[in-house]
């Protein structure tokens, strides 16, 4: 019998915020960019509680070294 291979992607993170919005932003500009970015976490009904359980940025493992170099950078204005 045949076993079928799993193809999993894994997630890395590469940046944490204590506020939705900011991770948010920092999210469309590594997708404007061309790097698929995704926000996790900032569910909480008490946002001050992401100090400890922060929001964040992820993307592909692949994409991790790109993504840095990114933010890196200064945003353009």
């Amino acid at each position: 019998m045949e076993t079928k291979k799993e193809n999993r992607e894994i997630m890395v993170t590469v940046a944490e915020y204590t506020d939705l919005m900011t991770a948010h932003i920092v999210a469309q500009r590594l997708i404007a960019a061309g790097i698929g970015a995704t926000v996790v976490g900032g569910q909480s009904a008490y946002p001050s509680l992401n100090v400890i359980d922060p929001v964040c940025v992820m993307v592909l493992e692949e994409d991790e070294s790109r993504a840095l170099e990114l933010l890196a950078e200064p945003a353009e204005e």
